[in-house]
């Protein structure tokens, strides 16, 4: 089991800020947390509520770039 890993978005795509070398096809989960979000909830909240949403169910699966920016924007109200 890897150790939780923070992320950036640069230029559109999901950057590690660790260095770590992850197995090929590796399935990942992503919490996104907004700017205006971040000042108001924890990391420790945040993790909380995505693993509400495992067990409840409400997960989505991306399979490309275009499917990724599309759900970002209608999650994050820019659709």
């Amino acid at each position: 089991m890897y150790p939780t890993l923070k992320a950036t978005v640069q230029n559109g795509k999901i950057q590690l800020l660790e260095d770590i070398g992850l197995p090929e096809n590796a399935m990942l989960l992503v919490t996104v947390m907004d700017d205006a979000l971040s000042d108001t909830f924890s990391l420790g909240e945040h993790l909380i509520a995505g693993l509400q949403d495992i067990a409840s169910g409400r997960v989505v699966q991306i399979n490309s770039s275009e499917e990724l920016h599309s759900y970002l924007d209608s999650v994050l109200g820019k659709a």
